[in-house]
């Protein structure tokens, strides 16, 4: 993985909105497929210098029917609230080519929506919560909805370079970071190729899978930057979180406020009897810092985690996790689980960033289905403090690196002092030909297709 890669993906981002995006119907039949626009274009500028253009978007809003395009010349639109009810197809509300309308927060409670290519940008402004601390609000909400698509917008709470500061319990800031997206009691919801910056929480999603209410979403391909608490939340059943990016996160309460992850599963409200199944979370990319002047940057910034609750069937794979904290990938309480093919790096020698599965906190070893642990590289890969067959995992062909000062032996590049890497396996890597065929996925994080001679780690080897 090299570093370098994110200037790249920055400008990839900046493609065509026009081309249908990635949808949760690839994966899940009981979502719409979006299928392409064959309405009318309905062309909104405030500035009422476009022939036939409409002044306002609440007028689009009014006329729009399944299948229009409602599209926005550059201007300030405020907030966007659509309520508006929508059996039929998708309606598109996208930037005009070349233009950039930008919302101050967009709130969503209705079916059949695609919003591409819109910004979405400012602070909470929200005050305190009731115990003294910052109340972050969401910058996008989409709520008892279903069938929503967010691609290649901008959702950052100021951008560029953004000034972050202690926050102090009792203390409200005018200028304290927003949420991301946060999309709950809702399903077949989408969010796929959006760039998320200066942020509290990246993304949330799930509920409380009353009906489909937290079920059938797609998060990915998005890049989160700058972030403050968790890069993904996610609390519900039948999800596919893949090919995100996802680095940089900031301290702002010494790891008082909020135990920070890249990507971390809840159980809706801690409500008992809640059973979430069907979780996929593979080729992402968490690395806590690729700055070495990052400003007040994570002091533990833990990786892919879940900690409570009842799951079932998680598969976790082709993922990289580079951070400073124990928890590289940590699963409590899932049954029928598989950790496959990761790559998880320390950037504190201090810690020995692992790779560990074990029974609920609060409960004792119980028989957890099938538990597979395979062909993972990381500093340590265990069952906590019970034996494998106690927890029912079975845990081979993995990779132990002996100690922090090996990992430069292991990686093409592994530099954690200025935070540079580069995880491929190296020439002399003992990670090259140390996997296992046995159900290991048919290409890397990159794509490129494992050969019979399987690499263990995210990455196969490739001459450099």
């Amino acid at each position: 993985m090299r570093i370098l890669r994110y200037s790249l993906i920055v400008l990839a981002f900046c493609h065509s909105t026009q081309a249908w995006a990635k949808s949760a119907s690839d994966f899940f039949p009981i979502c719409t497929a979006p299928g392409r626009a064959a309405g009318r274009t309905l062309t909104v500028d405030p500035s009422a210098q476009s022939a036939g253009s409409l002044s306002t978007i609440d007028a689009a809003l009014k006329s729009a029917r399944p299948g229009d395009t409602i599209s926005l010349m550059s201007g300030d639109y405020g907030d966007l609230r659509i309520a508006n009810p929508n059996p039929g197809g998708f309606i598109t509300i996208t930037a005009a080519p070349g233009q950039t309308p930008k919302f101050s927060k967009i709130s969503i409670k209705s079916s059949h929506w695609r919003l591409t290519g819109l910004t979405v940008s400012g602070y909470s402004n929200y005050g305190l919560y009731p115990n003294g601390s910052t109340a972050h609000k969401p910058l996008i909400t989409v709520g008892d909805s279903d069938n929503i698509i967010l691609d290649h917008n901008t959702v950052q709470s100021q951008a560029g370079q953004y000034a972050w500061q202690p926050e102090v319990s009792g203390v409200a800031s005018p200028t304290a970071v927003s949420q991301g997206i946060y999309a709950i009691q809702s399903f077949c919801v989408s969010i796929v190729d959006n760039r998320i910056s200066n942020i509290w929480d990246g993304i949330a999603v799930g509920g409380d899978q009353n009906g489909n209410n937290g079920k059938y979403y797609l998060v990915s391909d998005n890049v989160i930057e700058d972030f403050a608490a968790d890069g993904i939340d996610h609390y519900g059943s039948h999800m596919r979180i893949e090919n995100n990016h996802i680095f940089n996160g900031h301290d702002v309460c010494d790891n008082k406020c909020i135990h920070m992850d890249g990507i971390q599963g809840w159980n809706w409200n801690n409500r008992p009897g809640l059973l979430n199944t069907d979780l996929v979370i593979n080729n992402n990319e968490i690395v806590v810092q690729t700055d070495p002047k990052l400003p007040m940057p994570a002091t533990t910034l833990q990786g892919i985690t879940i900690f409570n609750g009842n799951w079932d069937g998680v598969r976790i794979f082709n993922n990289i996790v580079v951070t400073n904290a124990w928890h590289g990938i940590t699963i409590y309480g899932a049954r029928n689980v598989t950790i496959m093919n990761n790559t998880v790096a320390p950037t504190n020698p201090k810690r020995n960033t692992w790779i560990t599965y074990g029974p609920s906190k609060d409960a004792r070893p119980a028989a957890a289905g099938s538990v597979i642990i395979r062909n993972n590289v990381a500093r340590d890969i265990n069952t906590g403090r019970h034996d494998p067959a106690d927890v029912g995992a079975v845990l081979d062909h993995n990779i132990k690196v002996r100690s922090f000062d090996d990992f430069p032996d292991v990686f093409v590049k592994f530099d954690a002092e200025n935070f540079a890497f580069d995880l491929h396996p190296s020439r002399h890597s003992d990670a090259r030909g140390a996997g296992s065929p046995n159900g290991a996925p048919v290409a890397d994080i990159e794509g490129t297709p494992r050969k019979s001679s399987v690499d263990a780690g995210a990455y196969a080897y490739g001459e450099k």
